[in-house]
């Protein structure tokens, strides 16, 4: 499995020779967890019929933002919670259990599925805007 911390030191930590953030990387490493978190759930997914499977988790990425000195900043109480984490897996407990004793529950990791494609979607729409900036700031 990909640690973000350790995909964070791959990529510099989302720091720049500033002391700034730097948000690609910043991006580039809540792309891996998020690509890490879809593996996981979709091996949920996959086990939904194994006996005694207990469906796993990736851990939170927040800890990859306090690294980079980024805070989320709610302004609304109708806007998106906080980032959602890391990538060390970790098992999920789960209050339903089938009688061979999986955990899984197809409903809630479907969810959690489509969650992940939306915030896949969101960090690839502000990276191109982010790539568009630069491009009207270079006269391109």
């Amino acid at each position: 499995m990909l640690n973000a911390d350790i995909a964070m030191t791959r990529v510099g930590a989302g720091q720049n020779t500033t002391g700034g953030t730097d948000l690609l990387a910043l991006g580039q490493n809540r792309m891996a967890w998020l690509q890490t978190r879809q593996q996981v759930l979709a091996s949920n997914v996959a086990n939904a019929d194994t006996p005694d499977y207990t469906p796993r988790d990736v851990t939170p990425f927040q800890p990859s933002l306090n690294a980079d000195d980024v805070t989320p900043v709610r302004t609304n109480p109708a806007h998106i919670g906080d980032g959602d984490g890391s990538a060390e897996t970790m098992a999920r407990p789960s209050p339903e259990r089938a009688l061979d004793g999986n955990r899984v529950s197809l409903e809630h990791e479907m969810e959690q599925i489509a969650d992940v494609s939306d915030q896949q979607h969101l960090v690839v729409n502000l990276y191109g805007k982010y790539m568009n900036m630069f491009q009207t700031a270079l006269g391109k």
